[in-house]
């Protein structure tokens, strides 16, 4: 053994050595299974993968060495927006659009950078040391899930549990897409209140209503007021006159009203307003011959739209305000109703402001022709498997995170307007007629069409709609393949609590609906890691570690120049590698892939926010050494007992602790506590192993048992540290831990 611990050579040696074999016991009558959450091809791999691929080798090794058949199910996820995103900035570089380059060409761009940052992401599991098995990875585009997505659509769409309907959605003017509203975000800032007053038709009356967005008037098509409100009774039933569009709304009474909210009065605008739809579809409100109307027919509802894709306004509002950015309108509006002597006041107001995730673009209530799914059925099936303790949630307490969305859980808008992801098997006869099947063919077997002119359906479907189906497809469904019947359901899923609606409870309603069984058994919901100042890790906040970067002991200062470098350029941790085998063949400033995983397993909390420090990272590094150090000094001793036999009372205290320790660290990891379980390591191999029982050996001279009981705590260690411990282990006893 080297004088000191070099990380780097020994893990590259090792990661490629796994990265060329699977660890799948076929023998084995016990099972464990899980998948990956598959990577978004964006660009690379961050803290927050490595720390839960971390956990997942962790329980992969683990059950592998149990005597199960361990199967650990890789892939990567086409990410519709987010790729899009990525390669419509890259073109905008060289001063390109896609609508320069046509559905076609632009494509043939997504796979290239597909392929780009694939072999990024790849390279990056593999250094991190994962055992998983290569031969079986899937891409959610590749062919053989593209088949399953369009059955899963297919098939729901002949249940009637998929339609398309005209409905309110998040638009996000800049993608020029529906997005889901988990991929908004409210940002709470100051804004202000104007107070407006409308002419009551045949008086010399007004109500005065306080609204925050005053562009949208012209959609306007009712006042509401509380029924219990004093102020107002006289006037419901009557008619107000929009400003500027002459078109007559009625006054109606709802208790949906806050009496105390700005002067009680308030604008419903069905067209570009969740709430407002709502109450524009209680009354169906509809509008002919330039008045509105309220109906007891629910097909008689008609919202009015008044911007386009661009959140620019339209031909329904009226010169000078149409074609115009939204927040001109506002201006002009608020410009021109102080001319006519309408705008009461302006007031300050905290207002909460919907962004696009993505986009960081202010999210516009828009009416559009979307896809749903029907979600009402599925769920409660899922609630099911969770309530009777099929699926289970660790901790526990995620089990409510997960109720409060389902039990209130709405049809799920599942087409998006971009060109990159499936594409929606949906046909169109020159009438809009409707026709559904897995390609054109059977589209006009099926229909009996014969020559019948159609066209596809533009739109593809959100992600997460194919990435629902992951952990059945992925291991061939709708095929009855051997990994399918031996694998599913899965054991585990290790999540963040950030997508347990985006994925987690749909995962569990389209495998129910598809296969009739629940997708894993137990969901380990682990924290989100921050940076130093607690701050979330994004691309955009330039505060994104590449966890390799870490492994190979980059600089503060080359981690600042990272992030404001060229993705496409080679990455700031290949040059480190690069340098450090070049110039510095023992890597003597690298911290290494252990110490890293065993830095994760001691922030393995079951908090919400992690808070990464560098500082934890080298502490690890330094009980790498440790480790090295203690099997350097035992490796000096060659003659030993094959197996341990306690010849005093220092060999029995420590085989006494060594079974404790290994009984509270099997608690620990069955109870999902990898925090706890490295903490055991850690007090027992530096405290009683090391400063206590090797020290007596060198003072009793009884030093035989030494090579066996390492030869045992390097086993127990593996899954914590695979790298080292792997090392050791072959450079001592002559064979791996893991065959």
């Amino acid at each position: 053994m080297d004088k000191k611990y070099y990380p780097i050579e020994i893990e590259e040696k090792w990661a490629k050595i796994w990265s060329e074999r699977s660890i799948n016991n076929t023998n084995a009558t016990e099972s464990f299974a899980q998948v990956i959450p598959p990577p978004n091809v964006t660009g690379t791999l961050h803290m927050g993968h490595s720390f839960q691929y971390a956990i997942m080798d962790f329980y992969t090794r683990y059950n592998h060495m149990s005597g199960k058949d361990s199967y650990w199910q890789v892939g990567a996820d086409h990410a519709g927006i987010a790729t899009q995103m990525v390669v419509e900035n890259n073109l905008a570089r060289k001063d390109i659009s896609r609508k320069d380059l046509g559905r076609d060409k632009f494509l043939d761009e997504t796979w290239k950078w597909k392929e780009f940052s694939e072999e990024k992401i790849t390279s990056q599991i593999k250094r991190l040391g994962c055992s998983v098995d290569w031969d079986k990875y899937r891409f959610t585009l590749d062919d053989g899930f593209d088949k399953a997505v369009i059955k899963a659509f297919v098939d729901l769409h002949r249940k009637n549990k998929i339609y398309r309907g005209y409905r309110l959605v998040n638009w996000d003017p800049s993608l020029k897409t529906a997005v889901s509203d988990l991929e908004v975000i409210r940002q709470e800032k100051k804004g202000l209140l104007w107070h407006i007053k409308y002419p009551i038709e045949g008086t010399d009356g007004f109500v005065e209503i306080a609204t925050t967005r005053p562009e949208t008037m012209f959609g306007d098509m009712a006042i509401a007021v509380n029924p219990n409100d004093d102020r107002y009774k006289s006037v419901v039933g009557k008619y107000a006159k929009l400003p500027f569009v002459g078109r007559k709304i009625p006054i109606i009474a709802d208790e949906y009203v806050d009496i105390e909210f700005g002067t009680g009065c308030l604008k419903i605008t069905p067209g570009h307003d969740f709430n407002d739809y709502e109450i524009g579809k209680k009354y169906s409100l509809y509008e002919l011959d330039g008045k509105v109307h309220t109906s007891d027919r629910q097909e008689d509802f008609s919202p009015i739209s008044i911007f386009n894709d661009d959140a620019w306004s339209n031909d329904n509002v009226p010169e000078p305000f149409n074609n115009l950015d939204r927040f001109k309108v506002r201006k002009l509006v608020i410009q021109e109703l102080q001319n006519i002597g309408l705008l009461v006041k302006e007031e300050p107001h905290d207002i909460s402001v919907p962004r696009g995730e993505r986009s960081n673009i202010v999210i516009e209530p828009k009416l559009s022709y979307q896809w749903y799914v029907k979600t009402s059925e599925m769920a409660a099936r899922a609630n099911e498997a969770v309530n009777n303790g099929d699926i289970k949630f660790h901790p526990s307490n995620w089990d409510k995170t997960y109720f409060n969305w389902m039990n209130n859980i709405e049809d799920w808008c599942i087409s998006r307007q971009i060109w990159w992801g499936h594409r929606i098997p949906a046909w169109y006869d020159v009438e809009g007629n409707i026709y559904v099947g897995e390609d054109e063919g059977s589209v006009r077997d099926h229909y009996n069409l014969g020559s019948v002119e159609l066209s596809q359906d533009e739109d593809v479907l959100d992600t997460w709609f194919s990435s629902s189906l992951w952990p059945f497809a992925s291991l061939g469904w709708p095929e009855n393949t051997d990994d399918f019947k031996k694998h599913f359901p899965t054991s585990l899923l290790v999540t963040g609590f950030d997508i347990i609606f985006f994925w987690v409870a749909r995962m569990m309603m389209m495998s129910l609906e598809f296969t009739d069984q629940i997708p894993f058994k137990d969901v380990y919901v682990t924290g989100l890691i921050r940076d130093e100042n607690g701050q979330k890790m994004s691309k955009s906040k330039g505060n994104v570690i590449d966890p390799l970067d870490l492994i190979y002991g980059i600089s503060q200062e080359d981690l600042v120049k990272k992030r404001t470098s060229n993705l496409m350029q080679e990455s700031t941790a290949e040059k480190i590698a690069k340098k450090t085998r070049n110039q510095f063949p023992k890597g003597i400033d690298s911290y290494g892939s252990d110490a890293l995983r065993m830095t994760f397993y001691s922030l393995a909390t079951h908090t919400k926010d992690i808070s990464f420090e560098l500082g934890r990272l080298k502490g690890y590094r330094n009980f790498c050494t440790k480790i090295w150090n203690a099997a350097r000094f035992i490796s000096g001793y060659p003659e030993s007992n094959d197996v341990f036999e306690a010849k005093n009372d220092n060999d029995t205290q420590i085989l006494e602790e060594f079974e404790k320790t290994k009984l509270k660290i099997a608690q620990n990891i069955a109870d999902y506590r990898l925090d706890y379980a490295i903490n055991e390591i850690y007090e027992f191999f530096w405290g009683k192993f090391c400063d206590i029982y090797i020290e007596e050996c060198k003072k009793s001279g009884e030093t035989k048992n030494l090579r066996p009981l390492l030869k045992e705590i390097l086993v127990m260690m593996h899954p914590f540290a695979p790298f080292i411990t792997e090392e050791i282990h072959s450079l001592l006893f002559n064979n791996p831990i893991i065959e």
